[in-house]
């Protein structure tokens, strides 16, 4: 008989813990979840499947191109799974990521996001990457949402997870939250360095976030992916805000 891995062991051993620490409500409707399954601890999966979708293909492209010049516009493909507007509630499960210490949350939100069609038609050798925040910030909330999302999507698809430090931010910067465009684009300028290129040499990288606003940060990333040599760059992120 084959027995679970430590990694499957331990990560139920998160999902136990999430459900004492963080009552079982929903995080989008506020109703008691009791002890029903669920494919996000804390979300109902009703309420998950009635948020709206992110545009796909190319008209997600073109409310990229709005924010990035053609000329510096790096990557290959970006993929969307919600939309995020003063009428969607999939923002509070973002929220919870990000500033609430919900690790276990974000890598089950990984899982989930591999459900999205481009993310079953990749090509074998793509491999997945967090967009990497800065160390003093990675300080702050004790894990990097992005790269957790990225070890979701890894496991789900059986896809490789390209280690934390291959791309390292180096530059402090501000949310970009608060920005408009212009400023998002600088805040984000030569913030992203790779210290050994060998590392990324000829590799199909798919890069990984939780809200795609402008895009700024995530091209900023592909160009210091490609400028190191990585073969191509893709984007997948959980939101994209219209």
């Amino acid at each position: 008989m084959r027995l679970p891995c430590l990694s499957s062991i331990l990560d139920r051993a998160r999902e136990v813990l999430d459900d004492v620490i963080y009552p079982r409500h929903c995080l989008l409707t506020q109703a008691y979840l009791g002890a029903e399954s669920t494919l996000l601890p804390s979300v109902d999966d009703l309420a998950l499947a009635a948020e709206r979708g992110a545009p796909m293909g190319s008209a997600l492209e073109v409310l990229l191109q709005r924010h990035v010049h053609p000329d510096d516009y790096l990557l290959f493909r970006v993929s969307a799974c919600w939309a995020v507007n003063r009428s969607s509630r999939i923002d509070a499960v973002i929220y919870a990521i990000k500033y609430g210490a919900r690790a276990n949350l974000a890598c089950a939100l990984g899982r989930v996001m591999a459900r999205h069609p481009d993310m079953q038609q990749l090509h074998p050798d793509a491999a997945f990457m967090g967009v990497p925040i800065h160390p003093a910030r990675r300080r702050e909330r004790g894990y990097n949402q992005a790269y957790l999302l990225a070890k979701g999507l890894s496991m789900q698809t059986g896809h490789a997870l390209i280690d934390e430090g291959v791309v390292v931010r180096q530059r402090y910067t501000p949310t970009q939250t608060s920005l408009d465009q212009h400023d998002r684009q600088r805040n984000v300028n030569a913030a992203f360095v790779v210290p050994s290129p060998l590392l990324v040499r000829g590799q199909h990288i798919v890069l990984v976030d939780d809200v795609l606003t402008t895009g700024a940060t995530l091209n900023a990333c592909a160009t210091a992916l490609i400028e190191a040599g990585a073969r191509r760059v893709d984007a997948i992120t959980a939101c994209v805000a219209t």
